[in-house]
């Protein structure tokens, strides 16, 4: 991962999304407990930047808002597989990835990639940085021009 503040906004922003959706609580209530303190425990663990808490804000609020076309889209993307039978928090990096591919044109479509695919080796080491990576891949050619 970049070592940047938003590579570690990344981080953050899919731990909380996986957290809405495993507890059924809002982002004001989980947010919370990610205090500073937290933040600087997992800086150390990570070694990136100290994360931006409006950027954390605006992928976990937009990836929830628009939560139907993502997952519509990501399921589109998806070959032999249904979004609801993925482990959540692979879940949770796709839905967040794909929001930030869709609505965050200045960011380099590369940089993205690479963020949640590693990411996605920061907690698995299975196939899903690949899945990830297949699936980004399908979801920008097939969305953004």
């Amino acid at each position: 991962m970049g070592n940047s503040s938003k590579s570690s906004s990344r981080l953050f922003a899919v731990q909380i999304l996986y957290e809405m959706e495993l507890n059924g609580k809002s982002f004001e209530v989980i947010q919370k407990r990610f205090s500073d303190d937290s933040f600087i425990e997992l800086e150390k663990i990570n070694n990136q930047g100290k994360p931006n808490k409006n950027y954390i804000k605006k992928l976990v609020k937009g990836a929830s808002k628009n939560q139907k076309n993502i997952d519509d889209l990501i399921n589109k993307n998806l070959k032999n597989w249904k979004l609801s039978r993925i482990e959540s928090l692979v879940r949770a990096i796709l839905r967040i990835s794909a929001y930030e591919l869709i609505h965050e044109e200045s960011i380099p479509k590369k940089v993205i990639f690479n963020e949640y695919i590693e990411i996605a080796k920061f907690f698995f080491d299975g196939e899903e940085p690949s899945l990830i990576n297949a699936v980004l891949d399908a979801v920008s050619r097939n969305v953004i021009k």
